[in-house]
């Protein structure tokens, strides 16, 4: 919270009463397809995956690096049934609010409002920076951008939703890590 906005001690504690810890086993849904989401959850620990089933496939829309804010974000503005799904690539410690708690607070305390616009517009341009990523680069350079930005990511997930996330096949981004050059 702090990087978006300095609050002192008795600000933050505002929040503790409607903040909730969850746990999340690895496969397990935090939001389903259908379901609005009514939630949004910070990932103190463990890799949320962000996808889609489209004609029976799953396409990762995104992965959540660790200490970062997810939801399925056009259903939780909108309060209509989400078209993604998110769910537990590894094990998870959720910090997590209800959109009602979040309004109120955003009702009553001007710096939580900007704190959920700047989470919000850091979610909007991460996500035009993925499709930019995608309309601009090879895969190759999407791999080493996201090796750079999240080495641990890299260590932490199953190569085959790295690959559905960069847009590949498993067997491509296993040979494009062969052929690579460090």
């Amino acid at each position: 919270i702090s990087r978006y906005i300095a609050f002192d001690k008795d600000e933050l504690e505002i929040i503790l009463p409607v903040l909730k810890i969850r746990q999340l086993k690895k496969n397990e849904v935090l939001i389903s397809e259908g379901e609005v989401a009514n939630i949004i959850a910070f990932t103190n620990k463990g890799y949320l995956r962000v996808y889609y089933n489209h004609d029976g496939e799953e396409i990762t829309r995104d992965i959540t690096p660790l200490h970062s804010f997810a939801t399925a974000l056009p259903s939780f503005i909108l309060q209509k049934p989400s078209y993604e799904i998110i769910s537990a690539i590894t094990d998870c410690e959720l910090f997590i609010i209800s959109k009602q708690d979040l309004d109120n607070l955003y009702n009553k305390y001007s710096k939580w409002e900007r704190l959920g616009r700047r989470i919000i517009e850091d979610m909007f341009v991460e996500a035009q920076f993925r499709l930019y990523q995608f309309i601009t680069l090879t895969a190759e350079e999407r791999y080493r951008q996201l090796l750079n930005r999240y080495p641990d990511m890299i260590r932490d997930v199953p190569l085959k939703y790295i690959a559905d996330f960069l847009g590949v096949k498993l067997q491509s981004l296993s040979r494009l890590r062969k052929t690579m050059h460090w």
